[in-house]
């Protein structure tokens, strides 16, 4: 029998570099979602859906995971907040209804680590009630100024966790920062010498890998600039993030070529790995490669990189 409980179905090793969010009430959007290329669809039960149709909401995401194809894509559910008189309806008639077919639910404004451990006691019962052979994960998002202040302890919180995700429009309400038209991601007015997300981001960046974790970040607002979309991928690429929230099927192309490892990048990972394993075979305790000694760090990444291109590759053969 399978070991459920030894890690989430969509696990901390999964592809995630494009995740896009689709309402959960809005069936068409996500029968098209099915046929597109992001690594994740995120059913929508919070933002996107009107307080009179979230009971339809849920109804409707219920009948897209059981029409969906088990281990064809990677499906994700965003719950309203815990603060809500939603989330606990959210969490019982997903689950109970189409668990089997949920890889992971995002907590939308996770202020404290209890908000975490009380859906993962839930959701242990539902499952062992259930009888479902795989486990859920979570992923808390950080976007007030409460969470951002306990982002260590929310990200070492539980077991099910596989990725922190930073929510920037919530967060700049959250702190009372002045907006510039589209919020967040893609706006365009200077109202700081600087990039003013750039702490947030490297906060929950050097969290979520601290606890082994993925970093998501979110969606850029201005689906008709690519440019700019290109530069904030650039942007929390290089600050580790694996991947990014997308609102618009035209996001995906570039989301997910950003957060690709190049052609360079995996032949000069894929000779570090070997000469890693010839090495370790032979007893030798020092690495060379190309006349330059190669220490953990550097081992490490490249397996990473091996890694994410062999899930890259996986995901092409299955289309």
């Amino acid at each position: 029998m399978k070991d459920m409980w030894s890690q989430p179905s969509g696990g901390r090793d999964r592809l995630c570099r494009s995740v896009i969010s689709v309402p959960a009430h809005r069936e068409k959007m996500a029968d098209k979602a099915l046929g597109l290329d992001a690594d994740v669809i995120m059913l929508d039960l919070e933002d996107s859906v009107p307080v009179e149709q979230k009971d339809a909401a849920r109804e409707c995401a219920v009948a897209i995971l059981n029409k969906a194809n088990p281990g064809e894509k990677v499906f994700s559910c965003r719950i309203n907040g815990m603060d809500t008189p939603f989330a606990y309806r959210d969490l019982i008639d997903i689950v109970e209804k189409a668990g089997e077919f949920i890889d992971t639910i995002v907590i939308p404004k996770v202020d404290d680590a209890a908000q975490v451990k009380a859906l993962d006691y839930f959701l242990t019962q539902i499952e062992m009630r259930m009888g479902f052979q795989n486990r859920i994960g979570l992923e808390p998002s950080i976007e007030t100024a409460a969470g951002m202040l306990r982002v260590e302890r929310i990200a070492f919180s539980s077991s099910r966790i596989v990725s922190l995700v930073f929510g920037v429009a919530d967060y700049s309400a959250s702190l009372g920062m002045p907006g510039a038209g589209i919020s967040g991601h893609g706006e365009k007015a200077a109202l700081y010498p600087g990039d003013r997300f750039h702490f947030p981001l490297s906060r929950v960046a050097m969290a979520a890998k601290a606890a082994g974790l993925a970093a998501i970040d979110a969606p850029y607002g201005d689906y008709k600039d690519p440019e700019g979309l290109r530069g904030s991928c650039l942007a929390a690429a290089g600050l580790g993030y694996d991947g990014k929230w997308v609102i618009h099927p035209d996001q995906i192309a570039i989301v997910n070529e950003i957060f690709s490892p190049s052609e360079d990048d995996l032949k000069r990972s894929v000779k570090i790995m070997q000469a890693y394993e010839q090495a370790r075979d032979a007893g030798v305790g020092a690495l060379a490669l190309d006349g330059k000694m190669i220490d953990a760090a550097s081992i490490r990444v490249a397996r990473v990189v091996c890694t994410r291109c062999e899930a890259i590759e996986k995901k092409g053969k299955k289309r």
